[in-house]
């Protein structure tokens, strides 16, 4: 089950932290992070596709992706990683290449633990300038998280 999100106002930032609980290995769940055939299954919210998924896998390495919208929109999203270690932690850098949040630099941290019947997955988003880019970026992640969990099961 879903934990309901909290937001934190620090420094004038937003904190996005939502946990989700998948009936799937926690390797499984990594991997459909880390792997760019997978992560282009789900990622984006449910009216998206991701293409030209990219993703170097080391620290200090970068990952990109175009999500497409279907009223034709094109989003560019790309990051460093900062962190891996799999299959408990992913730590890397968040960047929308349009719109109001174009090239703001935030960081997004995923740890995966095991539990009983499968994996809690926990994404925390730091650095959100305001409430209103916390909750889309809700929206989205929670649209996202809705297809990985179709993935996961398919």
């Amino acid at each position: 089950m879903a934990r309901p999100e909290a937001a934190k106002q620090n420094n004038e930032t937003f904190v996005l932290e939502i946990a989700r609980r998948f009936k799937a290995p926690r390797e499984a769940v990594f991997r459909a992070w880390t792997d760019p055939d997978a992560f282009a299954q789900w990622m984006g919210p449910e009216n998206m596709q991701s293409r030209d998924v990219e993703i170097d896998l080391r620290p200090g390495g970068r990952y990109s992706l175009v999500m497409h919208g279907s009223e034709g929109a094109v989003y560019p999203l790309s990051g460093t990683y900062k962190e891996i270690k799999a299959p408990e932690r992913l730590v890397f850098t968040f960047v929308w290449g349009h719109g109001d949040l174009k090239d703001l630099e935030m960081l997004v941290t995923v740890t995966f633990a095991e539990v009983s019947g499968g994996t809690l997955m926990t994404l925390v988003q730091e650095r959100l300038p305001h409430e209103s880019a916390r909750q889309s970026h809700n929206q989205g992640w929670t649209g996202s998280f809705n297809r990985l969990e179709r993935f996961l099961a398919a």
